[in-house]
């Protein structure tokens, strides 16, 4: 797929971004971010399903027949190769239920099994951040990189947290990042905490299991900022998720070392 190519589909994939993050806002001002529960601190809304719909029916417009991969109304056969669309409507959904700001719309799309464009948008506020590969990272047309921390001493890291591992392999890895000499925080959003990582304002993300829909469009947009990344896109990514690791260049290697320590 070519640069103008990519382009296309990087500029198509954000501008509908924008307008589901619009669409969820709106639905939540009007009092339709009910929570149900879909498991132990797994929440929710009829936002969720709508903006999902939503998202799939633009790209269906944009680009007939193409496989799409949703958080909640997951896929049909996967493909092997050529483009695979990967979203996650609302990313920190407990967030968006109780009125707080840290949540986001995430649109990424694989192609041939790696991911190769991505937008993460915000609605209040205001923010989107894009990527396709070779064409770089932008946060609302502005470029971005990731940032030039050279040591932990000076860094601040999210630490995802997952229902997927056990909480004593959480806690124990928050402690090695801790004794490494970071900052550490968890925010509720796994999306955020990642493209905020690009975007240098934090210096690493790191979460022992993510899915695939909360990393894609992420991980095309970190790669292009020079963040180091670990293979997330590798393996059984998309049906069974994986570890990740975004960094500060200095910071990627001994981060992950630590990953699995």
């Amino acid at each position: 797929m070519n640069a103008a190519e990519l382009t296309r589909r990087r500029d198509i994939a954000a501008g509908i971004a924008q307008d589901a993050a619009a669409l969820a806002a709106g639905m939540r001002a009007r009092g339709m971010s009910e929570t149900k529960m879909k498991g132990a601190q797994d929440f929710l809304t009829e936002a969720d399903g709508a903006t999902e719909r939503f998202i799939r029916e633009r790209l269906e417009a944009a680009f007939p027949g193409e496989p799409v991969l949703g958080e909640e109304e997951g896929s049909g056969v996967l493909p092997e190769s050529g483009p695979l669309w990967i979203l996650d409507p609302i990313d920190g959904t407990a967030n968006f239920a109780r009125g707080g700001i840290r949540w986001c719309v995430s649109i990424g799309m694989a192609l041939d099994g790696r991911a190769a464009v991505g937008a993460v948008a915000r609605h209040a506020p205001g923010e989107l951040v894009a990527a396709a590969r070779g064409l770089g990272a932008t946060l609302n047309g502005i470029p971005i990189r990731a940032a030039p921390t050279p040591d932990f001493t000076r860094a601040i890291v999210e630490v995802g947290w997952s229902l997927r591992r056990p909480a004593a392999e959480f806690v124990a890895l928050v402690g090695r990042v801790m004794e490494a000499g970071a900052g550490v925080r968890s925010s509720g959003s796994g999306t955020l905490g990642l493209v905020e990582t690009a975007m240098g304002r934090l210096d690493a993300y790191v979460e022992l299991h993510i899915n695939a829909w909360d990393a894609a469009a992420a991980l095309a947009i970190a790669r292009e900022a020079g963040c180091w990344t670990s293979d997330f896109d590798g393996g059984a990514w998309l049906t069974e998720g994986n570890p990740i690791c975004f960094a500060a260049p200095a910071l990627g290697p001994r981060l992950a070392a630590l990953m699995e320590a």
